[in-house]
């Protein structure tokens, strides 16, 4: 979540874009307990620091009624599979969509279990060679 929040500051800096940032979750039973994360997230931050992007409270919706919903569905398991199987088919198709400035990709993290392991995911290779996204994409 700090990420995005980052993303969205970035936006405002520097194109003066004030856009702010909603949650979407996939109705469950977690519902209560979400939905005090948000507010301890909002009054606490998270580890990395604040959060000062959220419009609101968050929302929850039924996944099969709801676009975002199916598209953060579709984004997670090009992630998942690019990453667990290394199938690239579907993450090749919007890695250019990810957050991304001066070739680095921001929007996608991978951590690794051992630091300085190699590494050739585009999150990796893009912060070693600026606009590189590695041999597998």
């Amino acid at each position: 979540m700090k990420r995005f929040d980052t993303f969205l500051t970035r936006r405002f800096q520097e194109h003066n874009n004030p856009q702010r940032g909603l949650l979407v979750f996939a109705d469950s039973h977690y519902q209560q307990r979400a939905k005090l994360w948000v507010h301890g997230f909002r009054s606490l931050g998270t580890q990395w620091g604040v959060l000062n992007n959220l419009a609101d409270m968050p929302y929850f919706a039924a996944a099969r009624e709801n676009r975002l919903l199916q598209t953060a569905d579709y984004v997670s398991h090009a992630i998942f599979s690019f990453y667990e199987k290394r199938d690239s088919r579907l993450l090749k198709h919007i890695i250019s969509r990810f957050d991304q400035k001066g070739g680095i990709v921001h929007g996608l993290v991978h951590i690794m279990p051992g630091r300085g392991t190699p590494c050739d995911c585009p999150a990796h290779v893009s912060r070693r060679v600026p606009g590189d996204l590695g041999p597998s994409l």
